[in-house]
């Protein structure tokens, strides 16, 4: 009976058939409408121009993988790698929020907004970018499908937060999607919450099984939007050939974080890609 219920033919006769349902369907068919949407835009705010000396600036912000970031003292890790490559001075810094979808990471960069709780007001990344990085690292897009929010919610605020980024001089360093195990994480939760993910799959055509849709969106984004040349974009092959599946000793037991192996690998090549493309741009050849 379970095994039917998560079929997909089962879960949308059980709709079709249950008068219930459907009332309820309904009912909170503009609740869904509203947790979907991206945004809205804020007015965007100008911070200090940059600094005149020749270091390097590195910001990294977003999600869990942001946080841990932060928490495993990854920001040193990525000054080590970034400064075997280049001369100039390197420093990272970063700040993470775990659980945020796109949308929440796009709020928490202004300082003004309003929180429920005042404790909310510590993750704020607006204090990072008012340092004026050079580069700012942006994760984020796990949480948006492990809540099956749209690509079209992911696209925007993701554009959102890449409009901000340029429209202070800031160059964003645009993660793809990376590869984790969903459908691992996400078996883990209490069934009635598997029973109400399964019918927001159905409004939103997200699944365990949807990351290319996601990579295949952003692609699309950055080009309709003629970000192609304002970003630094790094695909998730570049660092996890083969993902969970052939590189599981770098992620943790969730099988949805990396440990400290994977954020070896995962800073040294942002950090090879950042000093390339930093390179290439200041006409620095060597």
């Amino acid at each position: 009976m379970i095994i039917w219920l998560y079929d997909h033919r089962g879960r949308l006769l059980l709709l079709l058939c249950s008068p219930l349902l459907v009332v309820a369907w309904f009912w909170l068919s503009d609740f869904l409408e509203d947790l979907v949407k991206p945004g809205p835009e804020r007015p965007a705010y100008i911070i200090s121009k940059k600094h005149r000396d020749d270091t390097l600036r590195v910001a990294v912000l977003g999600d869990s993988w942001a946080e841990y970031h932060t928490t495993l003292s990854c920001d040193t890790i990525f000054c080590r790698f970034a400064s075997r490559l280049t001369s100039v001075p390197v420093v990272c810094f970063s700040t993470g929020h775990s659980g945020m979808p796109s949308g929440s990471i796009y709020k928490e960069m202004f300082a003004d907004r309003e929180v429920e709780y005042e404790w909310e007001r510590n993750f704020c990344s607006q204090p990072l970018l008012e340092q004026h990085p050079d580069y700012c690292i942006v994760m984020a897009g796990i949480n948006d499908m492990r809540l099956f929010k749209p690509v079209s919610y992911y696209t925007g605020n993701y554009k959102l937060i890449l409009e901000l980024l340029i429209k202070n001089g800031i160059r964003p360093v645009v993660m793809e999607m990376p590869d984790v195990d969903f459908e691992s994480f996400n078996g883990q939760r209490a069934f009635y919450m598997k029973w109400a993910y399964s019918l927001l799959s159905l409004w939103t055509k997200i699944d365990n099984n949807s990351a290319q849709t996601y990579r295949d969106a952003m692609r699309q984004m950055l080009k309709d939007h003629g970000f192609l040349n304002k970003v630094l974009f790094i695909p998730a092959a570049k660092w996890n050939s083969g993902g969970v599946a052939a590189n599981p000793h770098i992620y943790l037991d969730d099988r949805f974080h990396l440990n400290m192996a994977g954020y070896h690998v995962l800073d040294s090549c942002m950090a090879t890609e950042i000093i390339k493309d930093y390179k290439n741009r200041k006409g620095i050849t060597n």
